[in-house]
C-alpha cells in the first residue's frame, strides 16, 4: 500500500498586508462616496430618492418605467446627480396634463361655440406638449 502525502505541499503566498489594506480602504471610500438612488411611490407618481440622505432628487415622475430607467442611469453615474433638468420636464408634463383636464371640462360644459373651439385648439396644443414632455422624459 502506497503512502499518501499528508503534508501541505504548496507554499503560502506572501501578501503585502498594508498594501492590500490600503487598496481595500480606497475601494470602500469610493463606494461610500457614490450615491444610491431608489424609487418611492407617491400619490401622483414616483419619486427618485437618494437612499443615503433620503433627499428627493426628482418628484412625481408620472410613469414607473421612466422612473426605473432614470434611476438606473443615475446609479451608473459616479458623481452626484442634479435632477433639476428632469424635474422641469416632469413639471411641464403635469402642467399640460392639468390644462388638458380643464379644456375637456370646458368643452363638455360650455354652450358658447367660441369657447368650445378655442378650448379644442388649446387642447390639441397641450396634447402635443404632453407627448413632447413624455419623449424628453424617456431620454433620462
Amino acid at each position: 500500500m502506497n503512502k499518501l502525502a499528508t503534508k501541505y505541499t504548496h507554499k503560502r503566498k506572501k501578501y503585502n498586508k498594508t498594501h492590500l489594506a490600503n487598496k481595500l480602504d480606497g475601494l470602500a471610500k469610493k463606494v461610500a462616496k457614490r450615491n444610491v438612488y431608489v424609487i418611492k411611490k407617491t400619490d401622483p407618481g414616483y419619486n427618485i430618492v437618494n437612499y443615503i440622505d433620503r433627499s428627493v432628487v426628482v418628484e412625481n415622475v408620472p410613469f414607473l418605467k421612466m422612473a426605473e430607467q432614470a434611476c438606473k442611469n443615475f446609479n451608473l453615474e459616479k458623481e452626484q446627480i442634479n435632477g433639476k433638468h428632469m424635474q422641469t420636464h416632469v413639471d411641464k408634463y403635469f402642467k399640460h396634463y392639468m390644462d388638458l383636464q380643464f379644456y375637456k371640462h370646458t368643452i363638455k360644459t360650455s354652450e358658447d361655440k367660441v369657447k368650445v373651439f378655442t378650448a379644442g385648439v388649446r387642447m390639441q396644443d397641450s396634447l402635443h406638449m404632453i407627448k413632447e414632455a413624455k419623449l424628453q422624459l424617456s431620454y433620462f
